[in-house]
């Protein structure tokens, strides 16, 4: 694993760490919970998992950069069992309390993990952490910054024929200081004076502005998918951010295992 890797993953962990507890706090972030529960439920026979139903008695699903569990929240009524992964321990701590509560029928587990490192973690190495039916991230992506390998480690997890989805957000040709990707931005400097300390501190965890349709074809099939599909979202995402309103068109892009 590189230097740089080890930074970037201890700076995420540092950051996720101290939003745990309130990460879901914020009107905009519930209504953005709300719009990503909504677009996997409206789009559960199309993403064709398999789901719970008369025939099917068990759904293992993974949940990637799991946060608090908004993907284990939006497909509890299509899956028998999660298991939520994060760099984050006091995420992990949240998805466990927060899901325990709210989803006692659900089974759960829970593990730090990085897959967006080549390193071995014994922590996810038994019997229980693969042949998942159906694995998604959601608005994660753009922090990973190695988001192919992250799609080849999520392949390895899943059965045959199992599902990857990802939710995340397309590209916008925006003004420099809206940019919301590390890479991307180039403020003024007076903007780089009124900068919030918790955008500063965000800002390192973004790898990105977004991907392309291309992006998220190229990233499956380099994994080995099949059935790639995408679909945009009509409603945009509204983010809250560094004072200012920033508006993201979403998709969900799809694959599944050969």
């Amino acid at each position: 694993m590189s230097h740089e890797h080890n930074d970037v993953t201890a700076h995420n962990r540092e950051t996720w760490d101290s939003k745990a507890k309130d990460y879901d706090a914020k009107p905009w972030q519930k209504k953005i919970a709300s719009q990503v529960a909504s677009a996997l439920n409206s789009h559960s026979s199309w993403l064709g998992a398999n789901w719970t139903s008369a025939t099917n008695k068990g759904c293992r699903l993974l949940d990637y950069a799991c946060g608090t569990g908004s993907v284990t929240r939006a497909l509890s009524n299509h899956i028998t069992h999660a298991t939520g992964l994060d760099i984050s321990s006091q995420m992990l701590e949240q998805y466990a309390t927060l899901l325990s509560s709210s989803h006692p029928s659900l089974s759960l587990t829970t593990a730090v993990a990085d897959l967006c490192s080549n390193d071995t973690n014994s922590a996810i190495s038994g019997p229980e952490f693969y042949d998942f039916d159906v694995a998604g991230v959601a608005l994660g992506f753009h922090h990973f910054n190695n988001p192919s390998l992250c799609i080849s480690n999520l392949a390895t997890r899943l059965k045959k024929n199992g599902v990857l989805f990802i939710v995340d957000w397309l590209p916008k040709d925006v003004k420099p200081e809206e940019h919301i990707g590390s890479q991307h931005a180039h403020p003024s400097s007076d903007s780089k004076e009124t900068d919030t300390e918790e955008w500063k501190k965000m800002q390192k965890t973004i790898k990105t502005n977004g991907f392309t349709e291309e992006d998220m074809r190229t990233f499956f099939e380099g994994a080995g998918f099949e059935e790639f599909g995408f679909v945009v979202l009509e409603e945009s995402f509204v983010l809250q951010m560094n004072g200012k309103e920033v508006k993201k068109t979403g998709f969900i892009a799809k694959g599944r295992k050969a």
